[in-house]
């Protein structure tokens, strides 16, 4: 498997984000870098985590990919949003004060309860256990998960909004709740804009776990983790790496 390299990723990143105004953009190749190097200490936590999920519960990858044909979505993107929101830690814990957020997918105290459980429990689950619920609480958006954003949406938002990488996901109007929601979730305005669009969860889900679908969509935008056509491989058989290979092949 071939990580994502830097520079890849850093042209990327500047291609999905719309400029911002220009006393904003004095510096976008350092705040873009800065994102990528963040993403790359978590995308390498996830990927160890993910590989100890692997080697203690081999049918977590056979039980992924039957969750999302169910779905009617993409295990990869199932991946990155679990590597963004817990970095594969089946145990994670938002630290925050007052905040419950618990598991692979961080379910909160108040969603839990809405799946007959709880965070504590979540806690003691494991992944496989925790790939069960994953589905149950993804269920109502079967059949309308259609991207990454839209499969992050579900999570982050709990419902999913219309529209290209450029719509507004976060805040929402100007009360005080959508004002917490973004103050929260800052990291994920990756121009410093006062918004989080679609492109940008997508592109920190995907730059932190780095998973493709196994026959990607040509000419999407990074929504949908398409790809340069010089780096898809031919289908070889079933169990191939959905790992995303380097974006960057000149050298």
């Amino acid at each position: 498997m071939k990580g994502l390299r830097t520079a890849g990723v850093a042209a990327l990143l500047l291609l999905a984000i719309p400029p911002a105004a220009d006393a904003q953009d004095e510096e976008p190749n350092d705040r873009a870098m800065q994102i990528i190097a963040r993403n790359e200490a978590k995308h390498v936590r996830s990927r160890q985590n993910l590989t100890r999920i692997l080697r203690d519960q081999p049918d977590f990858w056979i039980e992924l990919q039957t969750i999302a044909k169910r779905l009617k979505t993409e295990p990869a993107w199932l991946l990155n949003v679990m590597a963004s929101e817990s970095l594969f830690d089946p145990t994670a814990r938002n630290g925050l004060p007052g905040q419950t957020a618990t598991g692979l997918l961080q379910f909160i105290e108040k969603t839990a309860q809405h799946l007959g459980t709880t965070t504590e429990a979540i806690k003691r689950m494991s992944p496989v256990e925790q790939l069960r619920l994953v589905e149950k609480y993804l269920t109502p958006f079967r059949g309308r998960l259609n991207s990454l954003a839209d499969v992050y949406l579900a999570v982050f938002r709990g419902f999913i909004i219309e529209g290209g990488d450029a719509s507004a996901v976060a805040p929402l109007g100007k009360s005080k709740k959508e004002q917490r929601v973004y103050i929260l979730n800052r990291w994920l305005d990756f121009n410093d804009d006062g918004k989080i669009t679609k492109g940008e969860l997508a592109l920190a889900a995907f730059t932190t776990g780095r998973f493709q679908p196994a026959a990607p969509y040509a000419g999407e935008s990074p929504n949908r983790n398409s790809i340069a056509p010089s780096d898809q491989k031919p289908e070889t058989n079933r169990t191939r790496s959905i790992y995303v290979r380097s974006l960057n092949t000149r050298r």
